[in-house]
């Protein structure tokens, strides 16, 4: 999955002089200068401009096929992360999204693409017990929360190698959950299988069971359509005419414009919604925006998704202790 990924951006607030001059005259003390607490909108648009410069940077096509463009990369990112902010009982400070803003940069592509965050950029840990309700694993002590219902579960432990899990959440940091038991991803030469996956920026070969690097485009995929590199825009050719396929380009295309075969380049839509059929070819709808109707084929813009056929929030708030 394209999850992750060139500028530093500092985590510095505001200055603000504070006028103490004497009144009776010019002299008195100097204007003393005091930096001003970091608010969370500041701390979540630094953490939000970085985590969209490096999907730019590492994985090009995630901007386009998760957030539609860099502009809505930010403002999204920017909006989930003081949203998650106002969740109760949690310790994530302004300074500690900041501290992720600026370790983004640095964190590598590979790392970022398998889901490996820097440790500035891991859950920190709330306040609420195993066994508590909750709605974020910001809220948990545990740093997981284990959604039962909707958007709401239970805080529980995180489990070590061969722990059961329902989702990669679930396991420690630098494990992944694969058929319920968290296990470690796989590096390159490592053997592989559905209980023993790879590390998400890689590929286990159909062929040999072992871990691989990804391919870009020219690479035969006929027998292997994972091979192909999609984090640098490149995919099996899908063309029914394609025999022996290779891994081709593909293009990422918005709403109202023309997707599938466009000009000989396989052209899919924003978000993953899906090609509506014409004659003569296809377009892709709109996203469905905040408050909107969404579908299996028309999705919504993160952190929105879609809850009984309309795009919304997640209610937090309503995941009682």
């Amino acid at each position: 999955m394209v999850l992750l990924l060139a500028s530093t951006l500092a985590a510095c607030g505001s200055v603000s002089p504070a006028n103490n001059t004497g009144a009776g005259g010019s002299g008195g003390n100097d204007a003393a200068t005091e930096m001003a607490p970091l608010t969370a909108d500041q701390a979540c648009a630094e953490m939000a401009q970085a985590l969209c410069n490096r999907f730019n940077d590492c994985a090009p096509p995630a901007v386009p096929l998760l957030f539609v463009d860099m502009a809505t990369c930010v403002s999204r990112a920017t909006l989930g992360c003081t949203k998650d902010q106002e969740d109760a009982d949690i310790t994530r400070t302004p300074d500690d999204i900041a501290a992720c803003a600026s370790a983004l940069p640095a964190a590598s592509c590979d790392d970022l693409i398998a889901r490996m965050l820097p440790a500035a950029c891991q859950t920190k840990p709330g306040t609420r017990l195993n066994g508590e309700g909750c709605g974020a694993s910001l809220q948990c002590m545990s740093a997981h929360c284990e959604v039962t219902d909707g958007n709401c579960g239970t805080c529980a432990p995180q489990s070590a190698a061969n722990g059961n899990c329902t989702s990669d959440d679930g396991c420690v940091p630098g494990l992944v959950c694969a058929n319920k038991k968290c296990v470690t991803p796989g590096t390159v030469g490592m053997a592989c299988s559905d209980n023993n996956p790879c590390r998400g920026n890689l590929n286990c070969s159909k062929t040999a069971n072992t871990c691989e690097t990804l391919q870009p485009a020219g690479t035969a995929c006929g027998t292997d359509p994972g091979i192909c590199d999609l984090f640098h825009g490149a995919t099996c050719d899908p063309r029914p005419t394609a025999i022996n396929p290779n891994c081709v380009a593909f293009n990422v295309a918005t709403g109202g414009n023309a997707c599938g075969n466009v000009s000989g380049t396989p052209t899919v839509c924003v978000l993953g919604n899906m090609c509506a059929s014409q004659v003569g070819g296809g377009v892709c709808p709109n996203p469905a925006m905040d408050g909107e109707a969404c579908t299996a084929a028309v999705h919504c813009i993160p952190p929105a998704s879609c809850v009984n056929g309309l795009c919304r929030f997640p209610s937090v708030a309503a995941c009682t202790k």
